[in-house]
């Protein structure tokens, strides 16, 4: 299953206080930039709201995340956000390790599908610029992305679902298994996607808001009129009782 290989070095992009939840690998390590720590499995499950565009659950990247601090004249700017709660398009924020965030377009579908006991809503769906302002951020983008390199700016497309679990047993979802954006372009776990949702255990009857970040595209802002997602299968005790989903769209 995909979330073991990734829960080691899960990283994840977002928005600051955009309303997208954070949340800490399975195996049970900490992010060093800005997911707060919270409960994977727990019938109260809710993480914090993240306050950075990058975070990392390997220690090595410790030094990195450190404050970053605009300059002035930006952040004087009537279009800045210093809590990092993005509203409306042109509006931007900082992440710590010198990330700056525009949001470029936002939707909320509240689209659901469903498949066998589990019930998928995507709430939100944005379009996001990110122009890297220092070396780690650019170096930690990158690697979120499963990139040798990244070029800024580069564009995300973020994704916040919540996931219902109506079964009588708990199950442990594999997250996202691919979204497709224009032509044949697919974003999985292995290729620029970074999923906060795999691996997660969801108890019975509860539910679980989390979400995911693909690469959009380097340099130039994508013409994405659409894109469809498809959930991956659920397991109980190592074994599938939930088949992945049919494709869902989503216009943007």
């Amino acid at each position: 299953m995909r979330f073991f290989t990734k829960a080691s070095l899960l990283l994840s992009l977002s928005l600051l206080t955009v309303g997208l939840v954070g949340c800490q690998s399975s195996s049970g390590q900490k992010s060093t930039a800005s997911f707060k720590d919270s409960s994977s499995q727990s019938s109260s499950y809710s993480a914090k709201e993240p306050d950075a565009a990058v975070t990392s659950s390997s220690a090595s990247h410790k030094e990195e995340a450190q404050t970053y601090h605009p300059q002035a004249k930006l952040t004087k700017n009537a279009r800045y956000v210093k809590s990092g709660n993005l509203k409306k398009a042109g509006q931007y924020t900082f992440d710590k390790v010198g990330t700056q965030l525009t949001l470029n377009t936002v939707k909320h579908p509240q689209t659901t599908i469903k498949s066998g006991d589990l019930t998928y809503k995507v709430t939100t769906v944005r379009i996001i610029k990110n122009t890297a302002k220092t070396a780690a951020a650019k170096r930690m983008a990158a690697q979120a992305l499963n990139l040798a390199q990244l070029k800024s700016p580069y564009y995300t497309l973020q994704v916040k679902f919540t996931i219902y679990n109506r079964g009588k047993q708990a199950v442990t979802t594999d997250g996202i298994q691919s979204i497709q954006l224009g032509g044949n372009r697919q974003l999985n776990a292995a290729n620029q996607l970074s999923d906060a949702s795999a691996g997660k255990t969801i108890p019975a009857g509860d539910k679980l808001a989390t979400f995911a970040t693909g690469l959009a595209s380097e340099k130039t802002k994508p013409n994405l009129k659409s894109v469809k997602i498809k959930f991956a299968g659920a397991f109980a005790n190592k074994k599938q009782v939930v088949k992945p989903t049919t494709w869902l769209k989503l216009t943007l």
